[in-house]
């Protein structure tokens, strides 16, 4: 590592880890260790220091913690803006890349590992408190999905295995927080060319409905139009 005469901050990852399940969108949390420095034993965010002599790049460090930590791998990352400043630490000076990271409710996790519902920490006064600028960080994270949410495709990567279209649907409103024109969400998906069929189906409502798959894997597509409402 290359030496210099001027004070180094500290330098993390955060990982703010979305999924959906039973209608809701969750965030990942884990509790720091009880011999932390500073707020030990409480839930926070997954992350993690980046090691100059393990790590290539910033993605390195995430997808190290995200294993180590919660025992899995996104089916989507985004790094975010990033933080850095003397007060976001108690301990002094820290600069951090914040990445968003979709995961299927289905990916296996690590028995430690606490999801929390995303909303609450959407409030000003939120019924569980995360240390450092955490709550700032995933209200960053999902104002940024909810607005790729209206132009892009970047909600289909909650699904890592096949899914249907109205399954798809249901994952946009939930983010979006409001019902979607069915015609309209289709013919956006339909456009986006972002998907294809596995030729595979299953029974939803005594109907049979196909199955879908990515057909371009960690690359959102942009929509012409933003998504049109049920009631817009």
């Amino acid at each position: 590592m290359r030496e210099t005469a001027y004070p180094t901050p500290v330098c993390t990852i955060d990982a703010i880890l979305f999924r959906i399940r039973a209608d809701k969108l969750e965030v990942a949390l884990i509790r720091r260790p009880a011999d932390a420095r500073v707020y030990a034993n409480v839930l926070a965010l997954p992350g993690g220091f980046v090691h100059t002599d393990r790590d290539q790049t910033l993605n390195d460090t995430l997808l190290r913690n995200l294993q180590s930590k919660v025992g899995l791998s996104p089916s989507y990352i985004a790094k975010l803006e990033f933080e850095g400043n003397i007060s976001r630490d108690p301990e002094g000076w820290s600069i951090t890349c914040p990445y968003l990271c979709l995961v299927d409710d289905s990916a296996p996790c690590l028995e430690h590992v606490h999801w929390h519902d995303v909303s609450d920490f959407l409030r000003d006064s939120p019924s569980l408190t995360l240390p450092f600028d955490h709550q700032q960080l995933i209200q960053k994270a999902f104002q940024r999905l909810y607005h790729r949410a209206k132009y892009s495709t970047e909600p289909n990567y909650f699904f890592k295995n096949p899914f249907t279209l109205s399954e798809l649907q249901t994952v946009y409103e939930i983010v979006l927080g409001k019902p979607l024109h069915k015609k309209n969400f289709r013919d956006r998906i339909e456009e986006s060319m972002s998907v294809e069929e596995t030729g595979d189906s299953k029974i939803v409502k005594r109907s049979r409905a196909k199955l879908y798959t990515h057909k371009h894997p960690l690359k959102p597509h942009f929509f012409s139009r933003v998504m049109q409402g049920a009631f817009d």
